[in-house]
């Protein structure tokens, strides 16, 4: 073989050694891309543990049996600074959620980011028209559930103090993924707020609007053509009765909350003659007939609406607590636990709600004029006008066993469709329905707190910050240079 032959050959082994080499490297970094995609640890060096998902929510996301679709049409190309520094919050949130779920390349929650306003046809396809909302959706769910970015932070004295995203997202993703949707009857019959009524002062349809967009079901029961409380029922609503509940009819709800540990919330008027005695009475509570009369003008507002500002621990009245909300109703009635109940060591009673210090409860309040206080007849504020009681029983074995649960609320109005969207309206009844059913999950998610670090410089100092900003990393990369220079030629 000659010497340019041999040349040739070696030439060609070479380039097969590099077409070879070339290709093992590739196949080598796909490998381990495929592996990292399916297989990888994330390590949060965070001091507070920022990007890292409580446990809470980690256990809840494992036992996903069908994918989460979450859009978010909040935009980083935003005018408003705050909406993006709310995106952001919300990217690296809703991020940890998609890696918490990927499971062989696939997430069971996938997020979608989509600007109404530039994708049009994608926001057709999605059929969302929301701004500035985060929607949860799921398989077989007729209405996303929508959350609001207004919901996610906690106030305090007007500057943003504490996120909340996790508690509110991983809510959101046990309210639609629940397999069995609760049932809740609303009561009819005796002149009570009709739920498919459009009308402003007795209508409640858009607080079915709401709780329908929650995945709840609502249904309405009519104890004359009803022999019993339907099997499906999760909680039964009794929305202000103007005519007395019938013996039969108490009968049914005593059995339902004490032998089928049921759920059953009651609102009052003042001057409605219930017939529900009996039931309050084994339940530890009373419900005076008087009405709430308010002295402070704070708790007053035009028009003569009443305000409740006086909220108990609880979770029912949590979040009014924490955003410093009010109840806006026309009027109310004392309903407080009964100093002569039976002992009862099972039964748990908590006043959610009062008025003010200035108020009293008036029993004579049908004679005409301006009632003023008796300390002989009236009660003397601040008026209790809700609270709950429910039965916990200990097991043998030493397990407290959630019984019946019963909440009455000495106001009906505030739920009408001419007040619910007012103050913390909507917010109390959610609340109230939502402890009901046991759909307050037991999260103890904490908020995560806002560091913010604030740099207050004069304009001389920001114009020579910004002067160096532009000229510093070039004057050093030359002066660097010019070191270099002098000292090859030495």
């Amino acid at each position: 073989m000659s010497l340019i032959e041999s040349y040739q050959s070696n030439r060609i082994v070479d380039t097969f050694h590099t077409i070879a080499q070339f290709l093992l490297v590739f196949l080598i970094l796909a490998a381990v891309n495929a592996i990292a995609m399916r297989s990888y640890k994330r390590i949060d060096t965070t001091i507070g543990r920022t990007y890292t998902l409580s446990a809470q929510t980690v256990a809840y996301l494992h036992q996903l049996e069908q994918p989460i679709q979450i859009i978010v049409t909040l935009s980083d190309q935003n005018v408003d600074l705050g909406i993006r520094d709310i995106y952001y919050d919300v990217k690296s949130l809703l991020s940890e959620y998609e890696y918490e779920t990927r499971n062989q390349g696939e997430n069971r929650v996938s997020v979608e980011y989509v600007d109404i306003y530039q994708q049009t046809r994608r926001t057709k396809e999605l059929n969302i028209s929301e701004d500035n909302a985060i929607i949860f959706r799921t398989r077989g769910l007729e209405t996303p559930k929508s959350i609001q970015i207004d919901e996610l932070y906690r106030l305090e004295n007007g500057e943003l103090r504490e996120f909340l995203g996790e508690n509110i997202f991983t809510r959101a993703i046990l309210e639609i993924s629940q397999k069995e949707i609760p049932v809740i009857y609303f009561t009819t019959g005796h002149g009570e707020l009709n739920p498919n009524d459009f009308s402003p002062s007795q209508g409640i349809s858009k607080l079915m609007d709401e709780l329908k967009s929650r995945n709840l079901k609502t249904a309405t029961l009519d104890f004359s053509a009803n022999r019993e409380i339907p099997k499906d029922a999760a909680l039964v609503v009794i929305p202000a009765p103007k005519t007395r509940i019938l013996p039969r009819e108490q009968e049914l709800l005593k059995s339902f909350l004490r032998k089928e540990s049921g759920r059953v919330l009651i609102l009052l008027e003042p001057d409605a003659d219930h017939g529900l005695d009996d039931l309050l009475f084994e339940w530890g509570l009373l419900t005076d007939k008087a009405l709430a009369i308010e002295a402070s003008r704070n708790s007053l507002i035009d028009g003569g609406d009443l305000m409740v500002r006086r909220f108990a621990p609880h979770p029912i009245t949590d979040k009014l607590l924490k955003l410093n909300m009010s109840i806006i109703t026309d009027r109310a009635r004392v309903v407080r636990e009964d100093p002569g109940r039976p002992i009862d060591e099972s039964l748990i009673i908590k006043e959610l709600m009062a008025t003010s210090d200035n108020s009293w409860g008036e029993k004579n309040y049908a004679v005409e004029g301006f009632p003023q206080f008796d300390p002989a007849v009236d009660l003397k504020g601040p008026v209790r006008v809700a609270a709950v009681s429910e039965k916990k029983v200990d097991s043998s074995l030493g397990i407290s066993i959630p019984g019946g649960r019963l909440i009455v609320i000495g106001t009906s109005s505030f739920i009408a469709n001419n007040r619910i969207q007012a103050s913390g309206n909507l917010f109390l009844a959610l609340n109230a329905i939502n402890y009901a059913i046991d759909r307050v999950a037991q999260l103890n998610i904490p908020p995560r707190p806002i560091q913010k670090v604030k740099l207050d410089l004069s304009m001389e100092q920001l114009l020579l910050s910004r002067y160096l900003i532009w000229l510093g990393p070039p004057l050093l990369v030359g002066f660097l240079g010019i070191l270099m220079y002098l000292a090859r030629r030495q």
